[in-house]
């Protein structure tokens, strides 16, 4: 391959690159709203929890946490933000893998 052919193969494709970089660095979407659950609602957890109430594409339907009072305060933070009360974790320091095992969760807030 001579030099001039290179540049012209390297600059086709930086310009496909430039010009589609969606089909090229995107995954195709599968869900239409994402099902996150809480580990730890405390401060950091409630204060968190908060801000994904605001999108309107993300569920929380599992939260989980050993001290009742920030259970009860994170129920609050739900409740204020009009959203559905989820299932409640609190059995012990290994919950979470109850949690994790029995809801069908995209993703986890580790909040601990």
């Amino acid at each position: 391959m001579k030099r001039r052919e290179f540049l012209l193969i390297g600059s086709l494709l930086s310009s496909g690159a430039a010009i589609f970089p969606s089909k090229l660095f995107s995954f195709p979407v599968t869900k239409s709203r994402l099902r996150v659950g809480f580990i730890g609602t405390g401060l950091r957890g409630q204060g968190m929890m908060n801000l994904t109430t605001h999108r309107q594409d993300v569920d929380i339907p599992a939260i989980c946490d050993i001290d009742d009072g920030m259970i009860n305060k994170a129920l609050t933070v739900l409740k204020k933000a009009g959203r559905p009360e989820p299932t409640v974790y609190n059995k012990g320091d290994e919950d979470f893998r109850n949690m994790v095992k029995n809801e069908d969760l995209d993703g986890v807030f580790i909040a601990t």
